[in-house]
């Protein structure tokens, strides 16, 4: 059973931590910009060889982000592996085929109750090369998600997690990933609040596992769910896939609507229960068979809390 240690307190004073966060910021705007002069040519270059148009934005901000978050780690000396949960420590054990699992599980069975419960239906669409569509989604997705995970819960959670904790660092960065969709089309509160909700999630799958790159399967297979096996949209933005595709026939707020199943009640109950999994694997929660009841501990006094 894995469980998280909690992370040594190497940042000093609020102050310092503040000023980690803003360079950590800074430089990764700075790359952002950078990055495209560098790498375009390489991605037109793909494009040509391969005839498949890349989706060259996500990629190019990915690795933005990974020279952001190592040049802050070698500007302010932290370890690599410990600062972003990317080391081959992350790698070992069933960190990521849980990763993955979770992900697909939390979103993938609220989805398919909903198709049984014919809340959500599916539909003709146009036809097409399945696997290119599959393959481009992945492609798209992937980068993307790893983008997202390393602003969130990477560099940035562990300075926030060292100075106030890991309850801060969880609704600091949840909250901060939920606003950051305020500009996605189809906006409403529940979207919002469903995504935020969504980031407690992953953060959940980071301390849980201790491993960043485990969050990110997670993250990209809970949207390679909606938009490669359901023909969903995701987070608001629709994407053309062959064959069929899955409309909500049911309430938006149980559904999703036209932001997708992730905006839906039915995500937060499947995203409540894998949360709830990875923390009794965690030690987290004890579960206790009393007679014919079960007595649940919350983070009991033989584990060590995240």
């Amino acid at each position: 059973m894995t469980t998280t240690r909690p992370v040594p307190a190497a940042t000093g004073t609020t102050g310092r931590v503040v000023a980690r966060l803003a360079a950590f910021a800074g430089v990764s705007m700075v790359a952002v910009f950078i990055a495209p002069a560098f790498l375009y040519p390489f991605f037109q270059a793909a494009t040509v060889l391969t005839g498949t148009h890349l989706i060259a934005f996500g990629s190019m901000a990915c690795a933005a982000m990974l020279v952001g978050t190592a040049l802050s780690c070698r500007w302010f000396g932290d370890s690599w592996s410990a600062a972003t949960g990317l080391g081959v420590e992350g790698l070992r054990g069933w960190r990521l085929p849980l990763g993955l699992a979770a992900g697909w599980m939390a979103i993938a069975v609220p989805i398919g109750l909903l198709v049984w419960g014919r809340a959500i239906r599916i539909v003709p669409a146009e036809g097409g090369n399945w696997w290119a569509a599959t393959g481009l989604a992945a492609a798209m997705l992937a980068p993307a998600a790893l983008t997202e995970e390393l602003t969130f819960r990477g560099y940035g959670f562990t300075l926030l997690r060292r100075a106030w904790g890991a309850r801060v660092a969880v609704a600091t960065t949840s909250l901060a990933f939920g606003l950051m969709h305020l500009l996605n089309p189809g906006v409403t509160v529940q979207s919002v609040l469903m995504v935020a909700l969504a980031g407690v999630f992953l953060a959940v799958v980071r301390l849980s596992l201790d491993s960043l790159w485990a969050t990110w399967l997670a993250h990209f297979a809970y949207n390679f769910v909606q938009l490669a096996v359901f023909h969903t949209a995701v987070s608001g933005l629709a994407f053309p896939q062959p064959w069929y595709r899955a409309v909500s026939a049911g309430p938006a707020w149980l559904t999703g609507g036209e932001w997708g199943p992730e905006a839906g009640v039915a995500a937060a109950g499947g995203m409540l229960v894998v949360s709830f999994l990875l923390a009794v694997r965690a030690g987290w929660v004890g579960i206790h068979r009393r007679g014919w009841r079960f007595a649940i501990d919350v983070r009991p006094d033989r584990r060590r809390e995240p």
